[in-house]
């Protein structure tokens, strides 16, 4: 009868250990279940957040074509917003010019090579100390022509890594790792000086750098451009005329007055919200048309 007993008092507590152990488990699994949903109604949150954020950014675009029709370094939107406290979290943003770059898609206009955009895109290359022969390889990616240019690439040496030529314009960057000769390092150079847009579109010379502004004028030195750029500090060109007379004059004749521009349609709009536990970092690429409200041409996580 003892020896019953004892084994009827250990079954008893292994029973209640068991049951215990699976109230626990329950328990946990229950909570995790509710920081799960937390966390989905806060990202939620976030996203929406981060959407009026996006949409201040269109809001204020819309009301500076309505005042101006000058775009510059000086402007209001210009400046980042830092993290306005919401509900909650917080949001914070900024507009980043797009014109101010080289457009990489300059280089074909309608599926044909365009020698004024591939001269600036060389030019620029040099400057920045990338072989100019890689944009031969650019053009044969975006030209709708099956035909390799010297130095450039088509479909025959792309198929051995799986894929053809894209014969078509970039969508963004990183499109260029795809290119013949476009490392990581080159794409790096690059960055701060070019951009990727829908369409080719005009360099804006009040925000343009001297070696943007050098690749877009033949016969024009990085050493000039550097000198315009320090006259253009704490003012702005209010037209292209006022730009072509700061140039040296030598070049004036040569300045492109149809590639230039004073005013911009492209901007990144850069958004970090945050709500409870939940960050969400945005980027959206904005294009406005007069004084409507800017159409969202793509907006994606960074």
């Amino acid at each position: 009868m003892r020896r019953q007993s004892g084994i009827a008092l250990i079954t008893a507590v292994i029973t209640a250990a068991l049951v215990a152990a699976l109230a626990a488990w329950i328990a946990w699994r229950q909570q995790l279940w509710f920081f799960q949903l937390e966390n989905q109604l806060d990202q939620g949150q976030a996203r929406a957040i981060a959407y009026s954020g996006m949409q201040l950014a269109r809001f204020t675009l819309r009301d500076d074509a309505r005042n101006n029709q000058l775009d510059h370094l000086l402007e209001p939107w210009n400046i980042p917003i830092p993290a306005i406290p919401v509900e909650q979290g917080k949001v914070g943003g900024r507009l980043l010019e797009q014109q101010g770059r080289f457009n990489l898609n300059n280089v074909v206009i309608d599926g044909r090579a365009s020698d004024a955009g591939i001269a600036s895109c060389r030019r620029l290359f040099e400057l920045l100390g990338i072989p100019a022969q890689r944009v031969d390889a650019l053009v044969d990616w975006v030209d709708a022509d099956g035909e390799a240019r010297s130095g450039g690439a088509e479909d025959g040496d792309y198929l051995p890594r799986g894929y053809r030529t894209a014969n078509q314009p970039l969508n963004d960057l990183a499109s260029l790792s795809r290119i013949s000769g476009f490392d990581a390092d080159t794409i790096a150079r690059l960055t701060p000086f070019v951009t990727v847009l829908p369409q080719p579109t005009p360099v804006n010379v009040n925000f343009a750098s001297p070696e943007v502004l050098a690749a877009m004028i033949e016969g024009m030195t990085l050493q000039d451009a550097q000198a315009v750029v320090a006259r253009r500090a704490g003012r702005y060109f209010q037209n292209v005329a006022e730009f072509t007379d700061a140039v040296p004059e030598r070049v004036r004749g040569r300045v492109p007055g149809e590639s230039l521009t004073v005013q911009s349609r492209y901007f990144v709009n850069e958004i970090d919200a945050r709500f409870g536990r939940v960050t969400v970092r945005y980027a959206s690429l904005l294009e406005r048309n007069g004084d409507t409200l800017p159409r969202i041409v793509w907006m994606r996580r960074r």
